[in-house]
């Protein structure tokens, strides 16, 4: 009798579900049956592409291995805590990298769960999505990270710039050498004359006078070049996804036009001329465009004409930064930062706009920003440097 209890009292639960419009079928759909379909249906370009691939990656190293048994409508605060503390860790990466993973990654994590849950509400496989109301997705509104970035002084900027156009010599010390037959002989203490490559005078210039992200600098093609406004329009940027590189709309999906200094523009000029001479001298090896045509080309091109990686320049821009060191720099406060990257060129150019009184909205329209908001959560350090200023305003008018 207590058998036929339990399952009568089921059966009364089970219609009141279904009368309620749940799916019954929900309770044994998984977290990796779930994100499978999630996968299928948000293929690009329901998704961009770099967002699907990163969201694939998520899903294949860590949730599925780690919750993929996971019943969807039971995932709650209490499964949110769990995955996040295991994440941090070590040892729990899946992906063949070195290191504990970030803050940051984990809540990216946890996003892209609550993405498939939703995903499934929206399919009709689940009725809510349970992390919308599990209190760790609610709750106070938390304040906003204050962002801490890199990025070199004014005067560091100036010997950057220095190191840009300048020839510098090389010192390499005296040395042996070993020949294939294994002999061996000495090679004296000489000095060799180094000047960085046309391209990446170009190149790095741009970065700075247009803090423009590193893949809208790779997409840009001489089309994007006004040479008579020393204009730079910037409307696309280079992704690469699994090794092949597309083209897609810059980050937040606007278009800028960012007006550079006339001698960027004249090292700009130098270029093209160079990828001419080159198009002639390599005949049918050039793979790029030609004649009347020749403006579609890349600025930033591989010996054959065809775009440049995208991992290039930063190799470049280390090595930069090490022969300055070693060679120009007379101590050590004399030296670039080795820890600032090219992506922090971006933020020089920022903090060099807004130590001199540009206003949030202005530096927002340069850098690409869709929203002053952004730029201000950023570039707060150097905003609220600004403090002592107001108050020295305030204190002399009034």
């Amino acid at each position: 009798p207590a058998n036929i209890t339990e399952v009568t009292a089921f059966a009364i639960r089970l219609e009141d579900r279904i009368k309620n419009g749940d799916n019954v079928n929900a309770d044994k759909l998984t977290i990796e049956k779930l994100s499978r379909f999630f996968l299928d249906d948000m293929q690009p370009p329901e998704l961009a592409r770099t967002t699907y691939y990163s969201y694939k990656k998520i899903i294949q190293y860590r949730i599925i291995p780690y919750l993929g048994r996971e019943k969807a409508p039971r995932v709650n605060g209490h499964t949110v805590k769990t995955y996040s503390d295991m994440l941090r860790k070590p040892g729990v990466r899946l992906d063949g990298k070195k290191g504990a993973l970030s803050e940051e990654t984990i809540r990216k994590d946890i996003a892209v769960l609550s993405a498939i849950l939703s995903y499934g509400v929206s399919e009709g496989l689940l009725t809510i999505n349970p992390l919308l109301y599990s209190g760790k997705r609610r709750g106070h509104k938390k304040a906003v990270k204050e962002y801490k970035v890199k990025n070199f002084t004014e005067e560091q900027a100036k010997w950057f710039l220095w190191a840009l156009d300048n020839p510098i010599d090389i010192r390499h010390a005296a040395h042996t050498r070993t020949l294939k037959n294994g002999k061996t002989y000495t090679v004296k203490e000489y000095v060799q004359r180094w000047q960085l490559p046309l391209k990446w005078r170009f190149c790095f210039n741009l970065a700075l006078f247009t803090g423009d992200r590193r893949g809208e600098n790779i997409g840009l093609t001489w089309n994007d070049i006004d040479f008579d406004k020393c204009a730079v329009n910037i409307d696309k940027s280079t992704a690469s996804v699994e090794g092949e590189k597309f083209t897609k709309d810059t980050k937040t999906g606007s278009t800028r036009v960012v007006v550079v200094p006339q001698f960027v523009i004249d090292i700009g000029r130098e270029l093209l001329a160079e990828q001419k001479r080159t198009c002639l001298q390599l005949g049918d090896k050039w793979v790029g465009f030609r004649g009347k045509q020749f403006s579609k080309n890349y600025v930033f091109q591989q010996w054959d004409g065809s775009q440049m990686d995208l991992g290039s320049p930063r190799h470049e821009f280390k090595r930069l930064i090490r022969i300055y060191n070693e060679n120009i720099a007379k101590n050590e406060e004399e030296m670039l930062p080795e820890e600032v990257t090219l992506h922090d060129l971006r933020h020089t150019t920022a903090a060099i706009l807004i130590s001199n009184n540009m206003d949030p909205r202005s530096v927002a329209g340069i850098l690409g920003h869709a929203d002053p908001s952004t730029t201000l959560n950023i570039y707060a350090y150097f905003f609220r440097s600004k403090t002592q200023e107001a108050a020295n305003i305030m204190s002399s008018v009034l």
